[in-house]
């Protein structure tokens, strides 16, 4: 811990900043029509300062699998619908970015002199691990939990089925498993959903990988 600067510490009296760290908050909060048309993709964007990290958290209205990447200082949020059912997609980015001066409060700046947190910040904090590492049972695409409230994942991959269709002719099978975060108004189903479905009638040597990994949610109420 540094010898000078300010501290701020969790409920728990962990240190939370220091001139050395600079918390992830959140930039933007968006939201998109999801199509209603089978096989569409959504896409929802944010720009973020080069060099920093980006992450965001995501939730739908309907089942769909949801992935990102990051390429240059552009954050991608992808959304693909499995139901070919319209809803709503919620995505919130966090990322680190010099902070706007509050008309009033506190203000931290960093050694460079930018200004990193406020009273008005709003920090990415009390993300929750869920699932069990290493678990075939309770882990990956196995994975069921339903959270009270409208939460949202970090977007991962959890396994993969593959397998030979046999039926109007021979051809590959394969289908990747994506978290999911399925909001109704009220709660929350974090479990996984399949980019091309499951495995059709007459599909034969059906293999399933689990990749055994747990998600990360976070309380998107509480930034709303």
């Amino acid at each position: 811990m540094a010898d000078w600067g300010a501290l701020v510490a969790t409920e728990n009296g962990a240190p939370f900043i220091t001139p050395q760290s600079i918390p992830l908050a959140l930039i933007s909060r968006k939201t998109a029509a999801i199509s209603a048309s089978s096989g569409a993709v959504t896409t929802v964007t944010q720009t973020f300062t080069a060099g920093r990290p980006i992450i965001p958290f995501v939730c739908c209205t309907v089942s769909c699998v949801v992935s990102y990447k990051v390429s240059g200082t552009t954050c991608t949020v992808s959304i693909a619908n499995a139901t070919a059912a319209g809803g709503t997609a919620y995505v919130y980015f966090f990322t680190i970015f010099a902070q706007p001066l509050p008309v009033w409060g506190i203000a931290i700046w960093d050694e460079q002199g930018t200004c990193i947190l406020t009273n008005e910040t709003r920090v990415l904090t009390d993300i929750e691990a869920v699932g069990t590492n290493g678990s075939n049972t309770a882990g990956g695409f196995n994975i069921n939990t339903t959270k009270t409230g409208k939460y949202g994942i970090v977007p991962a991959m959890s396994g993969l089925v593959s397998g030979v269709i046999t039926s109007g002719g021979t051809r590959p099978y394969s289908s990747q498993y994506f978290f999911r975060a399925t909001w109704n108004g009220s709660s929350t189903v974090l479990s996984s959903a399949l980019t091309n479905g499951p495995p059709p009638a007459g599909t034969t040597n059906v293999t399933y990988h689990n990749m055994r990994n747990q998600v990360y949610a976070l309380n998107l109420a509480s930034y709303d």
